[in-house]
């Protein structure tokens, strides 16, 4: 497990990619979220840490995906900064084909990450923000090789915190 599914800003995952023959999968697309009994107050986010096993509980009790049945579908929140916190909206098929074909292009949806990535780092750090947006290309480049060389070791120091963590709560 990385740092993105821990903390929950890795992408969910969408039915669409989901492995129906796996129980930790069948569901999980679908476990966004709870229901809020009151509406004013939003559905309540589930940590993605948490669908694959209650997936798996579904599938064992007996449930199983009919895509015949389905009649709402899954397209996502209006704020992507916030990981898992941006619940998704549950849609009708014509509202959900409209999106997609919107979002077909991946290097618009790259674009908008970036953008939103730019926004989040002006609000936590605008000085590094102000820096990236200085460097060279070929700067660019140079500080992103050095930081792919760095990643193994601070999500190797991350699995060791979760581990302890884990441990302590146990």
């Amino acid at each position: 497990m990385d740092i993105r599914e821990l903390t929950g800003l890795s992408a969910p995952l969408q039915q669409t990619a989901a492995d129906m023959s796996d129980p930790r999968q069948h569901f999980a697309w679908a476990l966004q979220f709870f229901p809020s009994p009151n509406p004013q107050m939003g559905n309540v986010p589930i940590h993605p840490t948490a669908r694959p096993g209650m997936s798996e509980m579904l599938h064992a009790f007996g449930f199983r995906h009919d895509p015949e049945l389905q009649t709402k579908w899954l397209i996502p929140g209006d704020h992507p900064e916030a990981g898992y916190l941006n619940v998704p909206k549950p849609v009708d098929r014509a509202e959900y084909e409209e999106y997609m074909a919107a979002h077909a292009d991946p290097e618009a949806d790259a674009e908008k990450w970036r953008d939103t990535a730019e926004k989040l780092l002006g609000k936590l750090d605008p000085k590094t923000l102000t820096r990236i947006r200085n460097m060279t290309p070929e700067e660019r480049s140079a500080a992103a090789a050095v930081q792919r060389e760095q990643l193994p070791a601070a999500f190797d120091r991350l699995a060791e915190l979760r581990k302890q963590i884990d441990g302590e709560q146990q």
